[in-house]
């Protein structure tokens, strides 16, 4: 069974020039998340005290570059790419009998969690009112799996990303966003069942950005997403305790069921760069089983700022908005969350022939699901992945008494720290929110003398002649 472009291994090579390679020996309870944090690169450390024999990797797809080497395209196009594959259904898929991940079986007592080296992802800090301490905050979380479910009925799979708290050695507690997923659990619950699920660790970050995936999807997954993605078959094997297929060459996959009544739940990070929600009510996950490739790789994503948690989640909230705004035929060149944001702004470059496209644009940011609580609209010329011109568009080319726009009362969720309880749904995943957006362009085509007034300055000699051509020997 071939696994070129599907597994984790053959991208790591693929971007080893890139790669901080960690020879010392690493404590991953208390050492892995700052390094991970820290990082810029991928980071690999091959020596982690008290878990022979096994590799951690982080920040595998930070940035417009390595996105780009996982989709096959140029960084500027990272989106578009993105968008038009998603666009254009599923991929093939090829069930095996067997493959790498089986290569070590775990099941009964072996099946321990605390064998495996699960990073606690931050410090924890005092919440008097709630009475919770630093140490509550302080567990071990499977935060870079795959989580794979199904509908009974259907026998189609729903793939999403978990924070999966280690609370016992096969008990993990898991915080579930993904509605398809209580969907799942609530039908196995009608059967009287316990729905199976599958954390997989460690695939090519095609299968990550396909599990990210916001949209239709009807009679496929995710996992049908991501050969789309990868241009390939996936090889696929069934689990060994639990009926799900799950990648082939994955570098870990735990199975077990979920124990659908939930308990209350302690946060140890969320995308806000923040603890919000302090407590919410999530499921158990009792664990079966954990398969395994000889000498493993466990992917981990540290989820404190900012990091490939944050590079991920852009492709739930920016695909969507690109696509919309195709659809509405504006003149729009890309999308991007900046990541220093936690996915809470939306910048869309685009040229306006008229005002009104520009509002449109930045109301379709303000109304899309979710995210982004803040929408900004520049011209071509702001490169939506630097902050800093970013921030010169706000404070050029912004009229605060006509470029500022408010909407009240739109769908939040439980991570948004400004987000309200709406009444009757208490303690739900549906909260109320605010949006603000704001047009930072320029003056629109079918406005040229207003327009050439916010034309920015070129150096004489700019693009045609370059300082590193002048220190050169």
């Amino acid at each position: 069974m071939s696994s070129k472009g599907t597994d984790l291994r053959g991208y790591l090579a693929s971007v080893e020039t890139e790669t901080y390679c960690i020879h010392k020996a690493v404590n991953v309870e208390s050492e892995i998340a700052a390094l991970c944090s820290e990082a810029t690169h991928p980071i690999v450390f091959d020596k982690l005290t008290g878990f022979d024999g096994w590799r951690l990797a982080d920040r595998l797809i930070g940035d417009r570059g390595l996105q780009g080497q996982v989709l096959g395209c140029s960084p500027r196009s990272v989106i578009q790419t993105y968008a038009g594959r998603t666009a254009a259904g599923p991929g093939p898929t090829e069930l095996h009998a067997d493959g790498p991940v089986r290569e070590r079986i775990w099941t009964g007592d072996d099946a321990n969690l605390y064998r495996l080296p699960v990073p606690v992802p931050s410090e924890g800090i005092e919440v008097p009112y709630l009475d919770l301490h630093p140490e509550a905050f302080r567990a071990p979380v499977i935060s870079g799996s795959i989580a794979v479910t199904k509908n009974p009925a259907t026998g189609l799979q729903n793939c999403f990303f978990t924070m999966a708290k280690v609370v016992g050695e096969q008990r993990a507690h898991c915080y579930i966003f993904s509605p398809h997923t209580w969907q799942n659990i609530a039908a196995y619950g009608e059967r009287g069942e316990r729905a199976p699920m599958a954390l997989v660790i460690g695939c090519h970050p095609a299968f990550e950005l396909a599990a990210a995936y916001t949209g239709p999807h009807p009679g496929y997954s995710e996992l049908d997403i991501a050969a789309t993605l990868i241009g390939e078959p996936v090889p696929l094997v069934r689990c060994e305790t639990v009926d799900l297929q799950i990648p082939a060459a994955a570098e870990v996959v735990i199975e077990g069921f979920i124990d659908p009544e939930p308990s209350r739940y302690i946060h140890t990070s969320a995308h806000s760069d923040t603890h919000t929600p302090f407590i919410s009510q999530e499921p158990f996950f009792d664990v079966t089983a954990i398969t395994m490739r000889n000498d493993p790789i466990y992917r981990h994503i540290q989820p404190t700022r900012f990091t490939d948690h944050h590079a991920i989640c852009e492709f739930i909230i920016a695909p969507m908005l690109y696509n919309v705004l195709q659809a509405k035929g504006l003149n729009v060149h890309d999308v991007a969350v900046p990541m220093r944001s936690a996915l809470n702004c939306g910048a869309i470059q685009m040229t306006a022939g008229v005002r009104e496209e520009v509002v449109e644009a930045v109301y379709a940011g303000m109304t899309n699901p979710f995210f982004p609580r803040l929408t900004v609209a520049v011209d071509e010329d702001i490169d939506i992945y630097d902050t800093a011109d970013l921030l010169y568009a706000l404070s050029i080319r912004v009229d605060a008494t006509a470029d500022i726009y408010t909407l009240a009362n739109v769908r939040s969720f439980n991570l948004e720290p400004q987000s309200r309880e709406i009444a009757g749904l208490p303690g739900g995943l549906l909260r109320s929110g605010a949006r603000y957006g704001i047009d930072a362009t320029k003056p629109p085509l079918s406005e040229p003398e207003r327009r050439v007034h916010f034309e920015r300055l070129t150096a004489r000699g700019e693009r045609r002649v370059r300082l590193a051509d002048f220190l050169s020997d």
